[in-house]
């Protein structure tokens, strides 16, 4: 089980593109979402400061389509576009967990802070991010890409 860290997160303004995505369609949705938010980054002279990421949102019960929020962190406060939305990842206390390992198998380290954060007697506020730390067209094997889970909780 993955080992869960905590972290002081600070409100970080973001560049991302929404849509409600079946999970087979995730691939090409979270490819179209980075490069749009990157090229916008780009036109507004505005600099990606980290990995994209991707913040999940289920819609139904059993988690095969979900409202994402997908972009980047940015240095500055953003305006939007017709495709690009600004926005923000929240401040305040994190449950932080790495995955090492394909996408389709991250349920491990959602359970280990779902564990986590229930021993501490902590609440999940509001939804996890996931922030892609390799790059699949760098790094091809799927067994080595490394995945940071973020789950903002309340005390």
């Amino acid at each position: 089980m993955p080992e869960i860290s905590v972290r002081t997160l600070e409100r970080q303004p973001t560049l991302v593109m929404w849509g409600k995505v079946v999970v087979k369609d995730m691939p090409q949705f979270l490819g179209r979402a980075f490069r749009a938010a990157a090229t916008h980054a780009e036109t507004l002279g505005t600099e990606i400061c980290g990995p994209p990421f991707a913040r999940y949102r289920p819609l139904d019960s059993e988690f095969k389509e979900f409202e994402v929020e997908a972009g980047f962190p940015v240095t500055n406060e953003p305006t939007g576009s017709e495709e690009v939305d600004a926005s923000s990842l929240p401040a305040g206390p994190a449950a932080v967990a790495m995955h090492i390992g394909p996408y389709d198998a991250m349920v491990p380290a959602y359970d280990a802070i779902v564990a986590f954060l229930r021993e501490q007697h902590a609440e999940a506020f509001g939804p996890a991010w996931e922030v892609y730390l390799s790059d699949a067209s760098e790094e091809p094997d799927p067994a080595k890409w490394r995945t940071e889970i973020v789950q903002p909780f309340m005390a």
